[in-house]
């Protein structure tokens, strides 16, 4: 689900620490990138920063990945929840391989 996935993290993360989430994608097969790229393929979007002078409240990263998505790049957008849903998802897969590969 995750291996081979080229994945950028925007936001403040509720359950993880950037270093932690970005450990977490690398344990997992994939590639964290600290700026979104055209090889980009998930951004995980955390809680906005706001900021009062800030005309436009996306985060740069996150427009840079809608104008990705309008040259034709599939980057999937995806919240810190359906990361961790998908991250789980993951781990209980390669954990079923593993247990059924010692029968």
């Amino acid at each position: 689900m995750l291996r081979g996935e080229k994945i950028v993290f925007t936001g403040k993360l509720d359950t993880l620490s950037r270093k932690q989430a970005q450990a977490l994608v690398t344990a997992l097969g994939g590639k964290p990138q600290a700026a979104v790229t055209k090889d980009t393929t998930i951004l995980v979007v955390g809680k906005a920063n706001t900021n009062l002078f800030q005309e436009d409240p996306r985060s740069l990263k996150m427009q840079k990945v809608e104008a990705l998505q309008q040259e034709g790049h599939a980057v999937c957008v995806l919240s810190e929840q359906a990361f961790l849903e998908k991250a789980l998802l993951h781990l209980n897969q390669v954990v079923g391989i593993m247990s059924g590969s010692r029968r």
